[in-house]
């Protein structure tokens, strides 16, 4: 599968300095290039009977340290990662498929650091 469909960014969620209530911040893992993925009625259908929706379903190059605590960002759009799916692609391509819910993003705006 060609990864043509933009880039996806994966942040890591961190605790934010200074004493609690602090807010939480936002660290780049990793950007990779991702292909779009159909999402199957048996995928939709499980996440709604779970009380979640499945906004999109995306494939980037295997990467292990992808975790469903981390979050995604497309472009402008806000994604909590519900599943990671390690896999190998039509071509036996190593890959790993992400299920995205969309949230509205307004709690991550402006939290994300540099990954440098």
């Amino acid at each position: 599968m060609l990864h043509d469909a933009g880039m996806a960014m994966i942040y890591q969620v961190e605790e934010g300095g200074g004493p609690p209530p602090a807010s939480p911040r936002l660290k780049e893992k990793t950007r990779q290039p991702f292909g779009e993925r159909t999402v199957g009625v048996t995928r939709f259908y499980s996440a709604a009977a779970a009380g979640k929706t499945v906004s999109r379903l995306i494939e980037v190059w295997r990467d292990d340290r992808i975790s469903t605590r981390d979050l995604c960002r497309i472009g402008e759009r806000w994604y909590n990662i519900q599943q990671v799916v390690p896999a190998a692609d039509e071509d036996g391509i190593l890959v790993t498929r992400l299920t995205l819910e969309e949230t509205d993003g307004s709690a991550w705006e402006g939290k994300y650091v540099d990954s440098n």
